[in-house]
Order: structure tokens, then C-alpha cells, then sequence
């Protein structure tokens, strides 16, 4: 004990303590060191500068040179701290060794130059400390002091104790080397000027310079070649040059002196990389750095040993440079250079593809012929086409690189607004063009990007929803404020509302339940759902980190990460289910709203235990032992409430109130309460709680088997085939047990015994089961049934059920007509997410919370004609698909939150027969005056029923006004009247509703018409700006043009949009040889003149983006002649007229390898 008091007041100088103990009667040893680490009283002593007790330690006799447990004596510590006067007193009172080496050969001088304690270093100079002794490394007293920097001691070490300057360790790095690694440009100077070989290579044949430019050490690199270094191109080991370490750790300036001073930049490693590769993967490379090396003649081709060219290396990397691929482009590089990386021969387009580089695809594409864009997958599929989109509907717009839309490029459909996405097939893929469009296609959810369908013939295009915040990463740059942030939509896509939508789908992969043939790994459910995951996280993290600028975010902000911690487990199996993550990103979203005041306020928990308490009997009087679980679990909750050292927020009590009445109100209907236990419980129940709740979830999957048998018996024989339907997809369940499974298959076998007839195999595609739809709430009922709002899969939708009891045929019908509505998808129609057939049937469509048009316009009156443009356009649509609407007006027009307008309810109209079309909705004032008359509806009928809805929505009131009976409107209407002019109407616009309202259909304006009419007036809504142009059809250049063509059309390549603009002439011709109208001739005109722009481009050599674009605004002129024909009547005879079967047939030749 004396000798740890001894020890103690060594260490903190107490030289008194010291005395005493020493020479008092405790027995204390002098040289006593301690039993872990050897330190004597004199070591320490020494080692903490105490020089007047290291003097009385060897006055009394203490030994100099005990070692402790290191192998280090006093005189190591007082070197190594740099205690000059310490050391001298054990050199020349004690005699110590000044050359003793610890454990790892480390000297008093080595330690003394490492730590730059230039008089102790002197010291031992003049005193025989050896200069080049080594420790076990082999690196000596010099090596250590050039690695640090230390210049005085370096000085000492060559000048006073002619140390060798290039001795080097047993990795062969000498001083020289590591001075210039490490920066130190004094040091460097220094041995070079005393005699240090520049150019000599440690054991893996890197020089100075190689660790100079590694680092970035640009003056050092100059001054080694200013001092004669030849190694500008000398490769180390691997066949790494200085000017490729340059470039991999991102010193561009100093690359760019290696290149000017001459660098080869085509010197290869031994796997084949060249700096250029490495700068195409650089951070911090631009197109400037990229053209230097070319400009110093770099091989834009060169490949590595994978085959992987520079533009290669770009499309591999995780954010891509588009002015980098702009720079390899122009200078050469070939875009379809193949690899050897696999048998596929993967292409530079092929991983920008793959990566999801849409940009950068762009640029790709825009060098390939035509040709080679066309899909090679002609994989056959037994899927069906009902998503196809005539080529002829189509018309490309602009390609937006600023902003992801959700698409590649603006364009129009059937003059809609839409999002266009080039498919570029990726050779070896696992699922061809038809599969990846019927995946997307049937993805039907309000916070999915709605793909309205594909372009097969010719060139493969996705025809999608336009998002017009752009990408998540893109909308949460304009955030500004705590109650913008929409968390529990957090997505890759924004609609103009700010609603989220994942977008992209093009690269999505169904999951392999088993049994298939794919050639593919086959992948668990959990372990795929939980990288779906995985990628979510990611998006909430990178939100999370545009939350750390704002100090009011730092509670969300902690929230979010929690979550993210969770989503982004390295264990797939340990993250949380999607459908925690959607309860703990709502209550993230009600985080953002609530007051800061009412969220902290504490209350009392004696209401939760007396509300805990009623539930309590409730659960008493179940015989179920699945709510008496359910009842233990949330008296665990409530017990760590009641316990928890902090108080109980309002949140937490409300939270807490809802699960316990919700249980109370609802103890037969788990499905109503689950998730809000489980939203509870994440916060404050145990780790077993998941577990229990899949043991529960295992018991009512027995209950529902169980009673199967029972169910069969009681449902009446018609009704069987339904439940037959829902059983026969829970054979395909995975989730069940094998005996489980059994019982299911045995009394399905038994229903289908008692079945005549075939039995339904497979629920539809649209199918969304009554048990599938939460928080139903009814608004609206009539003689067709009720409407209500409620929550599918925790998206917001409206419910359509339709009473079909009691009336003929009518669930028949039902199943045709939602057949009909799935099928439909445009921006201007409502959308179905599907609907059920048993039982009571109902719909499932996206809900408009702006409501009826004619609504909506009251508080948005200047919009009147773009939104009826906008109804119009989805009409056009319908009778393009061979759909007549037969119920248009202004009730069944609705305004989406971003404010489209959509047509609904076109499916329910049908329902109705021909004889009583208006008399049960109330709609005899939109009904054309034929249909009331019996006849059946027609085209001709719908742009009657919208003349109406323009009554209606520019006054403001009913057509024929609000007070008129409906008999009376339907006499006037069938002698042929229609309303009084509102005042509204100017002379123009009243002329377009009497045009589409003529008392017969066949004089009525065609729809075409109508939309192009529409269409000015939203633009010009006080004036149409009609332009000079010629009257007559400019028939040479009509010939010019054709000529031109011809000499076009000699190349196999252009042959396409040759044969569309030829055949758009010759149209043109034979109206202006058969038709007198000056205003068609005109019209035709004006047509001519924009072809002769698009005739024109085809002598030049196009990007294949710019001939796709030709070809299809050749489309979209033939139908502005169609619209021609329409306006003016013309009933065309000739066979050119039929130009849309014409290019679909040129289309598919081509595609097929056949010029047209």
C-alpha cells in the first residue's frame, strides 16, 4: 500500500510525500513498480517532468535503467516528452543507457524525433544516442521525423548525425517518401537537396511521386520533377500511374499538370482501367476535366478487362454527369461498344437502363438509329392488349430533362396531356415489354402513377400520368413550411396537388410465389417485401436530412429517424412491415398539424383505467380467447402508461382513448382495431408483442378454415359459386398450413360437387373484396343505389353500389359494364380501381374532391372553358374505344383535387335501357331530342348532351333554367327548340352550342370538332386569333414536297415517316380535288405548312428521338385532316383516307424487319 502512495506522489511531484514515505518506517521500495505495468516511482517521475523528485530518487539509490512491462526505462519517457533537463540528470547522475530499445525497438532518439523535441534529439546527438538504429520495422529515427515533419530534427539528424538519408523500412519507404505522402514540402526539399534518390520505389514499386500525386500534393510533385524525377508514367505494382491515383482520389488540378507536363492518360492497369474510366466515375469530375484528357488524347473507346468503356463507367456510376456523356458523345464515343462483362453484351444504354438514367438514356438514344431502338423482344405472352394505344394517338412533345414528371417526355394522347416514356429493351431481360406494361397496368391505386396504356407497333412507349411536381427529391426542395410535409405519401412522383404517386414501374418484378419456371433466384416474400422497404427508408431518410436545416422540424425530424432505423435494418427479416410503417407515417403526418400548445398539455390517465375498465366487461362476455389476448395486451400498454415516469401528453391520452372504445364498440370486427393497437403498442410494448400477435393471427386463420363447411350450407346455390370464387384464391395463399391448405381444397372439392356447370376459377382482375374497404360512409343514395367515401388499402376512394335485387339481368349487366370502366384509363376519365361482384355489387373509383363541375365553376368561374375542354377530351376518348356516354351532364363531370375535370358514371348510365335514358336520373334536359324519342344513344347524342353541359356551366343554371317542368322540356326539345341564349354567351360561343345542338344528329358538329373549338376558347376565351393563310392549296409545294420524299425514301431507314408524310399529300390532294369548301382548302393549307417543316428534317441526319417525333406528328397532322372532314361534312371516298390502318400496318411490317 506504501508503494502505491510512493507511486502516487511520484506522478503528481509531491516531493514532501515522497521524502516521507521514503524515509520513514512503512518499508516502501524505491524501485517498486506496479504490478500491470511495471511503472517504478523514477519512471514515473520522469515521465511527468518532475525534475527535483527524479533528483531525490537518485540520491537514494533508485535504479536507471529498471524497465517496465514495455520494455521502456525512465530515460524513454523523458525523451519521448521532451524533458531535456530530466534527461541529463539520468545520463549523467544515474549513467543510463541512452540506446535501450522498449518492446518495438523504439530508441530515446527515435521517440524524441518523432515527437520533434529538438534539444533532447541534440542532447543524445552529442551524447552517442546511434543515428540509424532501427526498430522492429525497420524504420529509423530519420523515417519517423520526415513522416512527421519534424525540419529541425530532420536537419540534426542528416547535418549533426549524418543519419543516411535513404534508408528505408522493410515496406521500403524511405524519407523521401514519406515526407511527400504526407505533404511535408519543406522536409522534401530538404533531403532532396542533401543527396535523397528521387525515383526509388518501395516494395510496391511506387515512387515519391506516386504518393504525391495520390494525395494531391501538387508543389511537392512540381518540386520532385524540378529536382530531375522521371516517373510522370512509371506504374507501381498493379500498373497505376500518378496520373491515375490523381484522378481516382479526385485531384483534378494536379491531374491536369501531370497531363500538361506529358502523362500518358492511356496507360492501363492490370485490370485494364484508365484515368479517364476513374474521372467518368468521379464526383467531382465535369466536362471540362473530361475534355482536357481528350484534348491530350485520351481513347475515348479504350475498355477495361470487363469490356466496360468511359461512357460505360458513366452509366455505372450512382449520379451520372449528362455533360460528361455530352462530351464522350461528341468526341466519338460508340454507344453500342459491347462488353464481355456476360453473354448478354450489355451496352452503355443497357446499364443506364438498368440504373433507372433516364437522362442519360435520353442522350444515348439520341445517337442510335432509329432501328436500333425498336424493341427485339418479340417474347410471346399470353397476356392481353387491352392496354394498347394506337400509334396514330399519339404525339411526342418535349423531352424534360429539369424535372421528373414521370416520364421521359411531354406529349399528348387524343390531345391530352400525358407523360411519354420510351421503353429500351435491355437485352437478356427477365420479362419482356408486354409483361412489365400488364404489371403496371394493373397497379390501380390513388398513390400509383396511373399508365393509361402502351404504344406496341413500331416503337415500344409507355403512355403515363403526368406528375407536374416532379420527383420526391425535387418537391422537397420548395418545402418551406412544417405543414407542406405529406410523409405518409412520401414517393418518387408529385401530382400538381402534392400528392405523392410511386412512379417508374418500368423495372418493377412481380414476385415468383412458386411453381413457375423462371430462370430467375427465386425470392421470399418477406425478404422482397422488406427490400421495397429498404427503398423506402431511403426516400424518408434523404427527407429527414432536408429536415436538419430547420430547428422547428427537430421533434419530426427525430420521429422520422426513429422510423428510418427501423425501414433500414441490415437485417431484412428485422425491419418493419409496410403497414407499420403506414401507421407511423400518418402519425408522423399528425405530428406536422397538431399545436405545439395542445400536444404538450398533460392529463390525467384516471379516464383511461375507467374506459380500460368497460372493456374489461365486454371482454367478459366473449367467448372468444382471441379478445381476451387482445385485452391483456392493451392492459400491458396501459400498465407502462400508468408507470411511466414522464407525463401523459394529450396525444398519447387520445390515442390511447380511441383503441380502448374502438375495441368496446367493435369487439366482433378485429380488423377495425388491429392496426390501432398495433400503432399503440410500437411505442410502448415489449419485443414478444409481434409474436403474440402472429400466434393470433394464426388463430383466427383456423377459425376462418373451420368454419368453411358451415359457411357452404348456409348460402343459397348462386351464392356458392361466389364464395367458390374467394376460395379458390385462397388455394393460392402461401400463408396457410399444410393442413390448413387441406381442408380448404376439401370443401372447396365438396361445393364444387353440388355445382352444375363450369365453375369460376379465378376472381377477375378487378376484383376488391367488401372486407377490403374501411370507414365507409354514405353521402349520397338514389333509385340506382348509394355512394359513399371510404378507405381501401388507407387510400381515400368513393363506393358505388348498385341495387341489382329484384331487376333481370342486371348483376349480368353489372359485370359487363365494370369489364367496360377497368378497362378505361385516361386523364380525363374517373378512374376505377376495381369493384365486387357478390353480394350487393359495387364500384371502387378514385375520389373528386372538388366535386361536380357545375360546383366547382362557382367558385372558379374564369376556368369554364378549359374545363370544359378538359370533359371534352375524355369524351373524345370514349368514342375513340367505341363508348357512347349516354348520361352527360354536369353532375357526372367531375374536378379531381388538382383540378381536372373527369367524366364518371358513363358505366351506371348503361345500366339503364334506351326507353327510359333521363327519366329516372332526372337528365331529360341533357338528353338529345332522338334519345327521348326512343332511339338508341349515339356519338352524335353525347356532343348534344355537352352542348348542354355548356349551357350549364357558363350561366350558372339548368339548361332551360331552373324552373321549367320536364315535360315541358321535352316537348320543346322535341319540335326541335333549344334553351333561350344566356346572357353569358358571346356571339361565337353560343354559335359553337347551336352547332353541336341541331335537331338532327347527323348535322350536329363532330366531336373532333368540338374538342379543336374548345380548345381556342380556353386559350383565347374572348377571341379566337385566326391567322392569314392562303385559300387555296399550295399545290407545288405539294409537289416539292413529294418529290422530296421520294429522294428520302431511297434509304430503308426513313421509309416509315416517308410513307406517313406521303400519304398525308395525297389526303391533302384528293380533298382539294373533290371538295369545293375555300375554308377546308384553307384548313388543308395550313396543314401542308407544317408538314413541309417536318419534310424538311428527314434530308438531315436525325437523332432517333427527333425521328421518332417526325413520324408521330405525322400521325397528329392526319388527324387534323380528319378534323377537316369532320367540320366541313366531307365524306370522303377515296382508300387513302383510311391512313390510321394504313401506318399501323407500315408500322408493324417495320417492326417485323420488312420495309414498307
Amino acid at each position: 500500500m506504501a508503494d502505491e502512495r510512493l507511486r502516487a506522489a511520484c506522478e503528481c511531484g509531491d516531493l514532501e510525500e515522497v521524502q516521507q514515505l521514503v524515509e520513514g518506517d512503512e518499508g516502501v521500495h524505491i524501485d517498486a513498480g506496479d504490478t500491470d505495468t511495471g511503472w517504478t516511482p523514477l519512471i514515473l517521475a520522469s515521465w511527468h517532468g518532475h525534475l527535483h523528485v527524479v533528483r531525490y530518487l537518485l540520491e537514494r539509490g533508485a535504479e536507471v535503467d529498471v524497465v517496465d512491462s514495455g520494455g521502456s526505462t525512465a530515460v524513454r519517457f523523458a525523451a519521448s516528452e521532451g524533458h531535456p533537463d530530466i534527461l541529463r540528470e539520468l545520463t549523467e547522475r544515474g549513467g543510463a543507457d541512452l540506446n535501450v530499445a522498449d518492446m518495438n525497438g523504439w530508441t530515446p532518439l527515435l521517440l524524441a524525433s518523432w515527437g520533434g523535441h529538438v534539444d533532447v534529439v541534440r542532447y543524445l546527438l552529442e551524447h552517442g544516442a546511434d543515428v540509424d538504429a532501427r526498430d522492429s520495422g525497420g524504420s529509423s529515427q530519420l523515417r519517423f521525423a520526415a513522416s512527421e515533419g519534424r525540419l529541425e530534427v530532420v536537419k540534426l539528424l542528416v547535418e549533426v548525425g549524418s543519419a543516411r538519408v535513404n534508408q528505408y523500412d522493410e515496406r521500403g519507404w524511405t524519407p523521401l517518401i514519406l515526407a511527400s505522402w504526407y505533404g511535408h514540402y519543406n522536409v522534401v526539399k530538404f533531403l532532396l537537396e542533401h543527396g535523397a534518390q528521387i525515383d526509388v520505389k518501395d516494395a510496391g514499386s511506387s515512387t515519391a511521386m506516386r504518393f504525391a500525386a495520390s494525395e494531391g500534393r501538387l508543389r511537392i510533385a512540381k518540386l520532385l520533377v524540378q529536382h530531375g524525377s522521371l516517373c510522370v508514367n512509371e506504374p507501381e505494382i498493379h500498373g497505376r500511374t500518378p496520373l491515375w491515383f490523381a484522378v481516382k482520389n479526385n485531384h483534378l488540378r494536379l491531374a491536369a499538370w501531370l497531363l500538361q507536363i506529358g502523362a500518358d492518360p492511356n496507360i492501363k492497369t492490370d485490370e485494364g482501367s484508365t484515368p479517364l474510366m476513374r474521372i467518368c466515375r468521379s464526383d467531382n469530375a465535369d466536362d471540362d476535366a473530361v475534355e482536357l484528357f481528350l484534348d491530350h488524347g485520351a481513347d475515348v473507346n479504350a475498355s477495361d478487362y470487363q469490356g466496360w468503356t468511359p461512357l460505360i463507367h458513366v452509366c455505372e456510376s450512382g449520379d451520372p454527369d449528362a455533360s460528361i456523356m455530352e462530351v464522350l458523345l461528341d468526341r466519338g464515343a460508340d454507344t453500342m461498344e459491347r462488353t464481355v462483362v456476360d453473354k448478354y453484351m450489355h451496352t452503355a444504354l443497357d446499364y443506364a437502363k438498368t440504373h433507372g438514367h433516364r437522362q442519360v438514356q435520353e442522350l444515348l438514344v439520341s445517337t442510335l438509329s432509329h432501328t436500333q431502338l425498336r424493341s427485339l423482344d418479340f417474347r410471346a405472352t399470353t397476356t392481353s392488349t387491352k392496354w394498347s394505344i394506337p400509334p396514330t394517338e399519339i404525339e411526342f412533345g418535349d423531352f424534360v430533362a429539369t424535372k421528373d414528371i414521370g416520364g421521359d417526355f411531354l406529349g399528348t394522347w387524343l390531345d391530352a396531356e400525358v407523360a411519354i416514356k420510351l421503353y429500351l429493351s435491355v437485352p437478356g431481360a427477365y420479362d419482356s415489354f408486354d409483361d412489365q406494361v400488364t404489371r403496371w397496368f394493373g397497379l390501380r391505386h390513388p398513390n400509383v402513377q396511373k399508365l393509361y396504356g402502351a404504344v406496341r407497333e413500331g416503337y415500344n412507349i409507355f403512355v403515363c400520368e403526368q406528375m407536374a411536381n416532379g420527383s420526391l427529391e425535387e418537391y422537397v426542395e420548395t418545402i418551406t413550411s412544417l405543414s407542406e410535409w405529406n410523409l405518409p405519401n412520401v414517393a418518387t412522383a408529385f401530382r400538381k396537388d402534392g400528392n405523392a404517386k410511386l412512379a417508374n414501374f418500368s423495372s418493377s418484378r412481380a414476385l415468383q410465389w412458386g411453381g413457375g419456371d423462371s430462370s430467375e433466384p427465386l425470392v421470399s416474400e418477406a425478404k422482397a417485401f422488406a427490400s421495397d422497404v429498404l427503398f423506402l427508408g431511403n426516400c424518408l431518410h434523404a427527407v429527414s436530412l432536408k429536415l436538419r436545416g430547420y430547428t422547428e422540424f427537430d421533434e419530426l425530424r427525430a420521429k422520422c429517424d426513429t422510423l428510418v432505423q427501423g425501414m433500414r435494418h441490415d437485417d431484412s427479416l428485422q425491419r418493419c412491415n409496410i403497414s407499420a410503417v403506414v401507421l407511423r407515417m400518418k402519425s408522423l403526418l399528425e405530428l406536422t398539424n397538431q399545436d405545439q400548445a395542445h400536444q404538450d398539455e398533460v392529463v390525467s390517465a384516471s379516464r383511461i383505467l375507467s374506459k380500460l375498465q368497460d372493456v374489461q366487461v365486454s371482454v367478459n362476455e366473449s367467448t372468444d380467447a382471441l379478445y381476451r389476448e387482445l385485452y391483456a395486451d392493451l392492459e400491458a400498454v396501459c400498465q407502462r402508461l400508468f408507470s411511466w415516469s414522464n407525463p401523459i401528453t394529450v396525444h398519447t391520452y387520445e390515442e390511447a382513448m380511441i383503441v380502448l372504445e374502438t375495441i368496446q364498440g367493435a369487439i366482433e370486427q378485429q380488423n377495425s382495431y388491429n392496426n390501432s393497437i398495433q400503432r399503440l403498442s410500437s411505442s410502448y410494448m415489449y419485443n414478444e408483442m409481434e409474436k403474440r400477435w402472429s400466434d393470433l393471427r394464426k388463430q383466427r386463420i383456423d377459425v376462418f378454415v373451420s368454419e368453411i363447411d358451415n359457411t357452404l350450407t348456409l348460402l343459397h346455390p348462386t351464392e356458392t359459386e361466389d364464395l367458390l370464387t374467394l376460395l379458390h384464391r385462397e388455394l393460392q395463399n402461401t400463408s396457410y398450413s399444410e393442413v390448413q391448405h387441406r381442408i380448404i381444397q376439401k370443401a372447396y372439392d365438396e361445393a364444387c360437387s353440388t355445382q352444375h356447370g363450369s365453375i369460376i376459377e379465378s376472381l377477375p382482375e378487378w376484383f376488391i373484396g367488401w372486407y377490403e374497404l374501411e370507414d365507409e360512409v354514405v353521402f349520397a343514395r338514389g333509385g340506382f343505389g348509394e355512394v359513399s367515401r371510404a378507405k381501401w388499402l388507407n387510400s381515400d376512394v368513393i363506393v358505388k353500389r348498385v341495387i341489382t335485387e329484384g331487376r333481370h339481368g342486371q348483376k349480368q349487366m353489372f359485370q359487363r359494364e365494370i369489364e367496360l370502366w377497368f378497362g378505361l384509363n385516361h386523364p380525363h376519365v374517373v378512374k376505377l380501381f376495381g369493384g365486387c361482384h357478390i353480394g350487393t355489387p359495387f364500384f371502387v373509383c378514385e375520389e373528386a374532391k372538388n366535386g361536380s363541375l357545375d360546383k366547382y365553376l362557382r367558385a372558379h368561374p374564369t376556368e369554364v372553358w378549359q374545363k370544359l375542354y378538359e370533359a371534352a377530351l375524355g369524351l373524345e376518348y370514349l368514342h375513340a374505344r367505341g363508348i357512347v356516354h349516354r348520361d352527360l351532364k354536369c353532375d357526372n363531370i367531375l374536378v379531381n383535387i388538382d383540378g381536372d375535370a373527369k367524366l364518371t358514371d358513363f358505366g351506371l348510365s348503361a345500366l339503364e335501357s334506351a326507353g327510359d335514358q333521363g327519366e329516372r336520373s332526372g337528365a331529360v334536359r341533357w338528353v338529345a331530342p332522338e334519345c327521348l324519342a326512343g332511339e338508341q344513344a349515339s356519338y352524335a347524342s353525347d356532343v348534344f348532351s355537352l352542348g348542354m353541359c355548356i349551357v350549364q356551366a357558363v350561366s350558372g343554371k339548368l339548361p332551360w333554367g331552373n324552373q321549367l317542368d320536364n315535360a315541358v322540356v321535352k316537348h320543346r326539345m322535341r319540335n326541335g327548340e333549344l334553351p333561350q341564349r344566356p346572357l353569358q354567351f358571346s356571339d361565337d360561343q353560343w354559335q359553337l352550342v347551336e352547332s353541336m345542338c341541331k335537331f338532327d344528329p347527323r348535322e350536329r358538329m363532330h366531336l373532333l370538332v368540338v374538342v379543336q373549338k374548345l380548345r381556342r376558347l380556353a386559350e383565347f376565351p374572348d377571341g379566337v386569333i385566326i391567322e392569314h393563310v392562303s385559300k387555296e392549296l399550295d399545290c407545288d409545294m405539294a409537289l416539292n414536297l413529294k418529290q422530296a420524299l421520294l429522294s428520302h425514301d431511297s434509304s430503308a431507314n426513313y421509309s416509315v415517316p416517308c410513307f406517313v408524310y406521303q400519304l398525308l399529300i395525297e389526303r391533302m390532294e384528293d380533298i382539294d380535288n373533290t371538295c369545293s369548301s375555300v375554308n377546308a382548302k384553307s384548313s388543308l393549307n395550313s396543314i401542308l405548312a407544317s408538314a413541309e417543316t417536318w419534310i424538311k428534317q428527314l434530308g438531315n441526319q436525325l437523332s432517333t428521338v427527333d425521328f421518332v417525333k417526325a413520324v408521330f406528328r405525322g400521325f397528329s397532322l392526319h388527324r387534323q385532316i380528319d378534323r377537316v372532314l369532320a367540320e366541313h361534312f366531307i365524306a370522303p371516298t377515296s382508300e387513302v383516307h383510311g391512313w390510321a390502318d394504313k401506318c399501323f400496318s407500315v408500322l408493324q411490317a417495320e417492326q417485323k424487319g420488312a420495309c414498307p
